[in-house]
């Protein structure tokens, strides 16, 4: 009796020591989590961009004189030729000053032709003949004075054009506090505005091609080409201003709509990329990836610098390598050093 009472006290205490030395070694626990390989891929692609669509050319039209306005010829949205009336002035005093200027002009020639014969003939002396001609000269500029500020009562468009804004009426003064009677738009091509970051805008050239999608218009595509790139920053949102070429067959584009701007940018070389999900930022608003040690399988954070975004991807332009292992999704259960199942 007393040895089984020891045997099985044995058999209890190494029972313990192997539940005990199991728990004191068991194994750590892995994080399951998806994973990217950092690509070198051709820098070729499109950058996207929010743009609003302008006018090719916007011609400001005010009336040259001072005074009410007669009649109003135009409105928004009429398309107008070169020379035709827009709008006039009362010009009932101007006429009166032209019609007087007109009848001293008159009898001043009268006088020249009736006296150059008798100058001529040696009957005038040099002081009179000189005299008249004075006159003439005189009269002749006073009637071109007034027909010029005659004609100021007339607006006429400079060229052909849709009037995009009308802001006078008839009774109004033409000196307007702070617009232009009219403005006059060119919309047979127009150009699309839009704002590229200052780490994009040395990849942009003059004739380079875009694709335009305008959504008020259906979803409804242009082709375009790179006009004209700002050398000068906006002070506040710190982009520059890049303004695309697009024939608007139509006229259906109309300036102040929004569309989407694809530009195609020619490859420079290779870039480094990683999915958009394996980036993450800390407090301070650095950004970081979770690396994979291909040795032993476990995780660190590794700050880096990151580029442009290009589709679901963004670009690394610091902090990695091409072929390195990161963390793709599932990183808000990892913590430094952290062990991935093999």
């Amino acid at each position: 009796m007393k040895n089984l009472m020891i045997a099985t006290l044995l058999l209890l205490s190494v029972t313990g020591c192997r539940q005990y030395g199991m728990e004191a070694t068991k194994p750590e626990r892995s994080v399951a989590v998806e994973t990217a390989r950092v690509q070198a891929v051709s820098d070729s692609h499109r950058m996207t961009y929010s743009g609003t669509v302008e006018a090719a050319q916007v011609i400001p039209l005010s009336f040259r004189a001072e005074g009410i306005v007669e009649k109003v010829y135009a409105d928004v949205g009429d398309a107008v030729s070169m020379g035709q009336v827009l709008a006039t002035l009362d010009d009932a005093e101007l006429r009166n000053m032209h019609d007087m200027a007109m009848a001293r002009y008159v009898q001043a020639e009268d006088a020249r032709n009736r006296l150059k014969q008798v100058y001529e003939q040696g009957s005038l002396p040099e002081v009179r003949w000189v005299e008249m001609l004075a006159n003439y000269e005189q009269a002749k500029a006073s009637l071109e004075l007034a027909r010029n500020n005659l004609e100021k009562c007339t607006l006429v468009a400079p060229a052909g054009g849709i009037v995009g804004r009308r802001n006078i009426e008839p009774g109004q003064s033409s000196i307007l506090p702070a617009a232009a009677a009219f403005e006059l738009v060119r919309i047979e091509t127009v150009l699309v505005a839009i704002a590229v970051p200052e780490n994009e805008i040395n990849r942009l050239r003059v004739g380079q091609g875009a694709q335009i999608s305008v959504s008020a218009l259906g979803g409804a595509e242009y082709a375009g080409e790179t006009a004209n790139i700002s050398p000068v920053a906006e002070p506040l949102s710190r982009t520059y201003t890049v303004k695309i070429r697009v024939a608007n067959p139509g006229r259906k584009l109309k300036p102040g709509m929004v569309c989407d701007v694809a530009v195609n940018c020619e490859a420079e070389g290779t870039i480094l990329l990683v999915p958009l999900g394996a980036v993450c930022a800390d407090g301070d608003g650095n950004t970081y990836v979770w690396l994979i040690s291909p040795d032993s399988n476990r995780v660190k954070r590794q700050f880096v610098t990151t580029g442009s975004y290009r589709g679901s991807g963004i670009e690394i332009t610091g902090g990695l390598m091409e072929g390195d292992v990161v963390v793709s999704s599932g990183m808000e259960k990892l913590s430094e050093n952290s062990k991935l199942p093999i």
